[in-house]
């Protein structure tokens, strides 16, 4: 899985960008074979420079596997909070896409079947 980072009005310590990648690996399980081919571009910072408190950090992830997008977003208190959102967002999103592709496969094989007890 690739990964790339960029910081939005923030420079990204070294501890957060491995806090993001623990987080974006712990996904492969949804990804099945195709995690070596995934691509996660993620955008952390300040979602603006006039606020000092509040909601104000920010996390984007836009995550490429077997040609599909998917992109999760969160603003948060803190950097770390948004990581965890946004990666529990995404995360939702990646079961979501597996159980409707193992139905599909089961589906398939019901048809199949179903078809093969006509003849």
């Amino acid at each position: 899985m690739e990964i790339r980072y960029k910081g939005l009005q923030y420079d990204l310590p070294q501890a957060v960008t491995d806090k993001a990648q623990k987080k974006l690996l712990g996904l492969k399980k949804y990804l099945g074979t195709d995690a070596d081919t995934a691509r996660a571009y993620v955008e952390l910072g300040r979602e603006t420079t006039a606020h000092q408190s509040g909601r104000i950090w920010v996390a984007r992830i836009n995550f490429s596997t077997r040609g599909t997008l998917y992109r999760a977003e969160a603003t948060e208190e803190t950097i770390e909070n948004a990581i965890d959102e946004a990666s529990n967002e995404l995360a939702k999103e990646l079961r979501r896409a597996k159980r409707m592709r193992v139905n599909l496969f089961k589906r398939g094989g019901l048809m199949f079947k179903s078809f093969s007890r006509g003849f």
